[in-house]
C-alpha cells in the first residue's frame, strides 16, 4: 500500500512538473515570422543617399551618435508630405530630463534635408529609415505607424 502510495505521487509529481514545463511554452507559430527574426543593427541597414525624397509620417530615434549624443536621449519628428514637420526632442539639461519641441517647414534636397531654411544636413535613407548627419552628430530614425 505505502509503495502504491509513493508511486501515485511520483507520477502526479511527474505529470504536474511536465505541465507546468509545457504550459509555459509558446509555440512558435504563435508569432509572426518576420517577429522572428533578430533586428539588423545599426550598420547593418542598407543606407543610400536619399537625393530628393518625400517624407511623409512619424520617425523616431534608434540611435544617436556624437555630440548629440551627451544630452538628446530621444526625438521624434513628424514630417508632412506639404513640407512642414514638428519635433520633439527628450533632452537632458543641467542633469534634468525635458522635451523640447519645434515645428517649421522641412524640404529634402540633392544636397540633404533642409528644415527651416538652414543649410541642408546630409540625408540618407533605407527602407523605413532616415540618417541624418550633422555636424554635431548622427541619428538613425525609424518609422514608426501613428495611432
Amino acid at each position: 500500500m505505502n509503495a502504491a502510495r509513493s508511486f501515485r505521487a511520483i507520477a502526479l509529481g511527474s505529470c504536474l512538473l511536465l505541465h507546468l514545463q509545457l504550459g509555459g511554452c509558446i509555440a512558435s507559430n504563435v508569432v509572426a515570422p518576420d517577429q522572428r527574426l533578430v533586428a539588423a543593427t545599426v550598420e547593418q541597414i542598407p543606407f543610400q543617399p536619399a537625393g530628393v525624397v518625400q517624407l511623409d509620417g512619424l520617425y523616431e530615434s534608434i540611435d544617436i551618435q556624437g555630440d548629440a549624443a551627451v544630452s538628446l536621449r530621444k526625438i521624434y519628428y513628424l514630417f508632412v508630405a506639404g513640407g512642414t514637420y514638428t519635433a520633439a526632442a527628450l533632452a537632458e539639461v543641467d542633469g534634468v530630463p525635458q522635451f523640447q519641441t519645434l515645428n517649421g517647414s522641412w524640404q529634402a534636397t540633392a544636397d540633404g534635408l533642409v528644415l527651416d531654411g538652414a543649410d541642408p544636413v546630409p540625408l540618407a535613407q533605407a527602407p523605413d529609415h532616415l540618417r541624418l548627419a550633422a555636424p554635431t552628430g548622427t541619428v538613425v530614425l525609424r518609422k514608426v505607424v501613428l495611432q
